[in-house]
Formats: C-alpha cells, sequence, structure tokens
C-alpha cells in the first residue's frame, strides 16, 4: 500500500525560496564573468577604470582648482566621501537598471524571473565599487596620515543602506523602463543635477533653510551624507536614515508590485541600445 507524501505549505515555500536563491548567486557568477572578461587584463582594467575616473576629478578639484576644506582639515577626505558615495549609487543605478533589458534571452528559462537579473547585477557593480572604495580609503589614509572612517559601525550602516537603495532604485528603473522606454531619458534628465543637489562639493546643513528644505528630499543626499557622517566625529549632517529607509522600502513595494503585475509585459519588452555612461 503507497503512502501519500504531503509536503508542507511552509516546507513548499522553502524549497522554492532556496531554488530561488540558486539562481541569483549563478547569475551573479554569470554577470561577474561577463563585466569581468575572459582574461588577467579585462580584471585589472575593471577595477583600474572607475578607480581612475575618481582619482582623476578628485585631483582636478583639489590641484587644478585649488579648493579648499569645505569641512575639516583635509579637502581629499570631504570631496572623497562625497565623490565616492554618489558614483556608488548612481553608477549602480544607472547599470543595474538596464539589467532586464541586456539580459532578455534568460527569461525563455522558467527559473529564471525579471528581479534576479536585477540583483545579480547590482550586487556585482556594488561589489566592484566596494573594492575602489577600500583602494582609496586604505591609499589616502596612508598618504595622508588621516583616519578615514571614525565610526566604523556606522560605516557599515552606511553601506547597507546604501546597497538596499541601489536595489530598489535599480529594480524601479529596470521595470518601468521595460514598460515605459521613454522613461530612460526621463531618469537621465533629471539626474543630471545630482552631483549638485546632493551635497557632493559642499557641506548640505551650511546651506539656508529654504536650500536644505528642497535637497532634504533628495535620497542621493542621504546616502551621502550617511558615508560621509562616519568619517567625522563633529560633522552636522542632514542625514535621515528613517526617510532615506523608507522611501527605499516604498521604492521595493512599488517596483515588485508593478513586476509581477506586468511581468508578462517587461518579459516580452524591447530594449534599446542605448548604453551611454556618465562621465562625472
Amino acid at each position: 500500500m503507497s503512502q501519500a507524501i504531503t509536503i508542507s505549505e511552509g516546507e513548499t515555500i522553502w524549497r522554492g525560496a532556496v531554488m530561488n536563491g540558486r539562481v541569483v548567486v549563478a547569475l551573479i557568477f554569470r554577470e561577474a564573468a561577463l563585466r569581468f572578461g575572459a582574461g588577467p587584463i579585462a580584471y585589472f582594467w575593471t577595477m583600474v577604470e572607475p578607480t581612475l575616473m575618481v582619482g582623476l576629478i578628485l585631483v582636478m578639484r583639489i590641484y587644478v582648482k585649488n579648493v579648499s576644506a569645505a569641512f575639516g582639515e583635509s579637502s581629499t577626505l570631504f570631496l572623497l566621501t562625497g565623490l565616492i558615495a554618489f558614483r556608488i549609487t548612481r553608477n549602480t543605478i544607472n547599470k543595474a537598471g538596464k539589467a532586464i533589458q541586456n539580459n532578455q534571452s534568460l527569461f525563455g528559462f522558467g527559473a529564471v524571473k525579471p528581479p534576479d537579473v536585477v540583483i545579480a547585477r547590482t550586487v556585482v557593480e556594488f561589489t566592484i565599487w566596494m573594492i575602489v572604495l577600500t583602494i582609496f580609503f586604505v591609499g589616502c589614509g596612508r598618504l595622508l596620515q588621516i583616519t578615514m572612517i571614525t565610526k566604523f559601525q556606522d560605516f557599515i550602516l552606511a553601506l547597507a543602506t546604501m546597497f538596499y537603495f541601489c536595489l530598489a532604485m535599480s529594480l524601479f528603473n529596470a521595470t518601468f523602463g521595460a514598460l515605459i522606454p521613454i522613461w530612460r531619458t526621463i531618469w537621465k534628465i533629471a539626474t543630471l543635477p545630482l552631483l549638485f543637489a546632493s551635497g557632493v562639493l559642499y557641506v548640505p546643513s551650511s546651506m539656508p533653510p529654504e536650500i536644505q528644505a528642497i535637497i532634504w528630499w533628495n535620497p542621493f543626499l542621504h546616502c551621502i551624507e550617511a558615508l560621509r557622517s562616519s568619517s567625522y566625529l563633529d560633522y552636522i549632517s542632514l542625514y535621515s536614515p528613517y526617510y532615506l529607509l523608507s522611501f527605499t522600502t516604498a521604492v521595493m513595494i512599488l517596483s515588485l508590485a508593478v513586476e509581477r503585475l506586468f511581468r508578462k509585459e517587461i518579459i516580452r519588452s524591447r530594449g534599446d541600445d542605448d548604453d551611454d555612461e556618465d562621465l562625472l
């Protein structure tokens, strides 16, 4: 007499989660292989290119224009924390926001869903920028003999929050970009003033109250302020973790809901060949 094997709902969910986790891990390795290329030179250049870009901008800002420190004694530390945080968030979002349109062929496999490719690319791009951040923080700390991180716990929390923000915004851009192609153009135009509206080159809390009331709503500013606050003991910050987490969670829920409702349309969407890279 055969005995029926029953699987509880909880076990079914667990098995589905494990399977989905394996898919995401496989996609991360695939994305890393495509991003880094096949040879050691490709690996080297993937790390050197953003490092050179940030270093060039940093040198031009400090030495060519002879910039004085907006806060503290080191203009290098102030600009570096702002510039690194800005490029981590914006560049990760811009790259991962194209994950769906760049991986349309994978959706023929039933196990791969649009959020999976976005998660994989976000992890890879964010990891690259973590390596770049480490290079600059260790290098500048040794050369300038200054403490780059004064609040290590806040530093880790800032990076975790930034990753969550990048993931939510990447999923939002990838989802809405697939459904509404013109959104990609709108996003580019809307993010043009971010370098100046996010407090990269100045102390946001030193701005007039009327300006603060406007720029405070910019989530990129809170990402920069979160990282910068971990490098100074007496930095007066506009950073609000409650606002940034609330904003990010709302974007994440909206993106997941829209993706689930319009998954078929998203999978059938056709991406464009727009692969422009921002320089700043």
